[in-house]
């Protein structure tokens, strides 16, 4: 699996219009007006492409001397597999040569156990986004 950066005016954004409604409309439910905002115009986008074939998605919004890692979804069909650790292995490989110093992400909270796999520790409270609880986690370069 390789991820491949795109821009926000690239015609592969479609692929991250679909795959955002699929995974955070279609199955959490979250509505589609909470999808896209005005940050997509400036934040680094991701596609994960396993043998040809797009899989997933992310952005990324630079915070100060931090990366704000947002909206990572992979199609059901390909979780399981490792491609989420592995793109986050590539993403983080991405940012050391930026000095960039830490990854920032708020994760909803079912799927923290993820993200603490990829060396993120929990930060704060839990909180409500978008109807769903999340925490704030971070994971230093």
């Amino acid at each position: 699996m390789k991820i491949q950066k795109i821009n926000f005016s690239d015609n592969n954004f479609l692929k991250v219009r679909k795959i955002r409604k699929t995974i955070f409309s279609d199955e959490m439910g979250i509505s589609e007006s909470e999808l896209f905002d005005r940050f997509d115009e400036i934040a680094d986008h991701f596609l994960f492409v396993e043998q040809d074939n797009v899989i997933g998605s992310v952005r990324l919004i630079q915070v100060e001397n931090s990366m704000k890692l947002e909206r990572m979804a992979i199609y059901r069909e390909h979780r399981q597999h490792n491609f989420g650790y592995d793109a986050i292995k590539q993403i983080i490989n991405h940012y050391k040569e930026k000095s960039i110093e830490k990854i920032i992400l708020d994760s909803v909270y079912d799927i923290r156990n993820f993200y603490k796999k990829c060396g993120f520790t929990e930060i704060g409270k839990i909180f409500d986004r978008v109807g769903l609880p999340h925490i704030k986690m971070e994971r230093p370069l």
